[in-house]
């Protein structure tokens, strides 16, 4: 059976990461540098859509505090909402990929 592979957005006021998953676990695909927050919304997006649009993904989960998510969710394509699988409700852009693993543990099973 093949894989489940994730696409994870992670954002916050500042920046983004784009995340996912591979056959050594968790891979950094896009790092955003600070910007201001309207234009943190608008790259994560259109970063989002890029990359879905390579057809490889299975599903997307978004990673980011309350308002963030509120915000990013709106932005999001309406094409791309049926294929979020999760939202964590948690500011993890500053954390590692091994760190992220465990907080991604509970997703995969999704």
């Amino acid at each position: 059976m093949k894989p489940i592979t994730t696409l994870y957005l992670l954002l916050n006021e500042e920046t983004f990461r784009l995340v996912h998953t591979s056959d050594n676990g968790l891979a950094e695909l896009a790092h955003a540098a600070k910007a201001d927050h309207g234009d943190v919304c608008k790259h994560a997006t259109t970063a989002v859509s890029d990359e879905w649009a390579r057809g490889i993904y299975d599903r997307i989960v978004i990673v980011a505090g309350p308002k963030t998510l509120g915000e990013v969710r709106h932005a999001l394509p309406a094409a791309l909402h049926s294929h979020i699988a999760a939202e964590l409700h948690k500011d993890l852009v500053n954390f590692s990929l091994h760190d992220l693993t465990a907080h991604f543990a509970t997703i995969s099973a999704i």
